[in-house]
């Protein structure tokens, strides 16, 4: 009883947390050399290692040390659901039991990987299931790259990751710092390897974290949630624009693009009777008149709790011809993993209410 609890009371690094650097200076304090951290983070990142057992090319002694002092995963697999679209869902238990989910998403010779930021959202917009059940804590840094972690460890050796989305549940810019720092172990040679270019963090427009971002020197894609034309549709559904406003979201993704050169996304959920009008696309292009930019029209994906809609599929797309012939770069998403609660949330919010 006395070696149990003495064990759970001892206090693990959790290796999924720390950038190289970091990784180096705790393989020192242990007295390795330098390069253990680096073959560390291969066995991790490169070659799928789940146990210190499995780094061959490391000391056992070294190796004996590092599994009584840190642990590769502090998150586990909780449920894994597959949609027909080859579409997967998973939810991962957190080390405080709440419950997380990233989707692997795949179209073609692509593998999308959807993150989450945080245990629920702050953002309560009014058609998603992310933010019902509240926010209960931003999630750290090695629970957001082991998302990435899981998957890749998952998927079999013909396929890999190839684009990182931000887009899970939680505000991203919400929680900066450990974005930012997963952000630069994704993209690090030394960590997963991908490239800015093929990682996006869509954000609901929070102001002073896509102004940060754009100084970071990372030039990753930036979407914005938009979701409406004008002011008084976006505060009803998304309620944090009553503290930022369309016109300062527009002027800090302008001010993205002239720091990045990347174009920017705005993601539009379309909602029958709310958002979907003609005219508010008419009003939508010229909101966005004079913005490098392209538009993701995304139908509703319904969340049994509100009692939303989505249009038609030709109102979808009468809604996108008026966008094309304003000059704007207009494309549907598809709807992706229905049957295995994919929107944001969903899975979770089911599991948490069970």
């Amino acid at each position: 009883m006395k070696r149990k609890m003495a064990m759970d009371t001892l206090q693990f690094t959790s290796i999924t947390e720390l950038n190289l650097s970091e990784m180096v200076e705790f393989c020192a304090s242990l007295e390795g050399p330098s390069y253990r951290g680096e073959q560390i983070f291969s066995w991790i990142y490169n070659k799928g290692a789940t146990s210190f057992n499995q780094m061959s090319n490391i000391p056992v002694s070294f190796r004996e040390q590092l599994a009584v002092k840190c642990r590769i995963f502090q998150t586990k697999m909780h449920i894994i659901t597959a949609s027909k679209d080859k579409t997967e869902k998973f939810l991962l238990r957190l080390p405080d039991n709440n419950f997380i989910e990233c989707v692997l998403l795949r179209d073609g010779k692509r593998n999308t990987v959807c993150v989450s930021t945080q245990v629920g959202c702050a953002m309560d917009c009014k058609f998603c299931a992310s933010g019902i059940l509240g926010l209960k804590r931003s999630l750290n840094t090695g629970e957001i790259i082991e998302q990435i972690l899981h998957i890749k460890n998952h998927l079999p050796s013909n396929e890999h990751i190839t684009n990182i989305v931000f887009m899970g549940i939680g505000e991203p810019l919400a929680n900066y710092e450990n974005v930012i720092k997963a952000l630069r172990i994704i993209n690090a040679d030394w960590g997963l390897g991908i490239g800015a270019r093929n990682i996006t963090i869509s954000t609901v427009g929070v102001i002073d974290g896509i102004r940060r971002l754009s100084r970071e020197g990372l030039k990753v894609n930036l979407a914005i949630s938009l979701h409406a034309p004008n002011d008084a549709i976006r505060n009803i559904i998304v309620p944090s624009n009553k503290k930022t406003g369309l016109r300062n979201i527009i002027a800090v993704a302008r001010e993205y693009f002239n720091a990045t050169r990347r174009d920017i996304c705005f993601e539009y959920t379309i909602i029958e009777g709310i958002n979907d009008s003609k005219q508010d696309a008419k009003l939508l292009a010229q909101t966005l008149k004079g913005v490098q930019c392209n538009i993701n029209i995304l139908p509703l994906n319904p969340v049994k709790e509100y009692n939303l809609t989505p249009p038609s599929p030709e109102a979808v797309e009468a809604f996108c011809s008026i966008l094309r012939n304003h000059g704007i770069v207009a494309t549907v998403r598809q709807k992706k993993g229905n049957n295995v609660n994919a929107a944001c949330g969903q899975l979770r919010l089911r599991i948490q209410k069970s």
